[in-house]
């Protein structure tokens, strides 16, 4: 039987995809993915806490782009009222 080598990039999307399976079971994931039940557990300790890391950092930036978000709308708010014509203050 010959053994399969796994990139390391390929441990970590799965260790992803059992963090984010949902309902699925762990054996579930291992199913689609051709590989052993134990192997994803093995996985999960050697890379879970630079997944769990990166998960942070996308958070991070998540809530960022949220907040710029709501930034550009308050702006275009900003700058649609200002474009609307005023009444005049001085009275001829």
């Amino acid at each position: 039987m010959v053994r399969k080598k796994y990139s390391e990039e390929f441990k970590k999307d799965a260790v992803r995809l059992v963090r984010n399976r949902g309902t699925r079971t762990v054996a579930e994931v291992a199913k689609e993915l051709g590989v052993s039940e134990s192997m994803l557990h093995r996985w999960q300790q050697m890379y879970g806490a630079q997944v769990e890391g990166a998960a942070v950092q996308a958070d991070a930036g998540r809530e960022d782009v949220e907040r710029l978000r709501r930034r550009l709308r308050e702006l275009e708010m900003e700058n649609t009222l200002l474009k609307k014509p005023q009444p005049s203050l001085r009275r001829t």
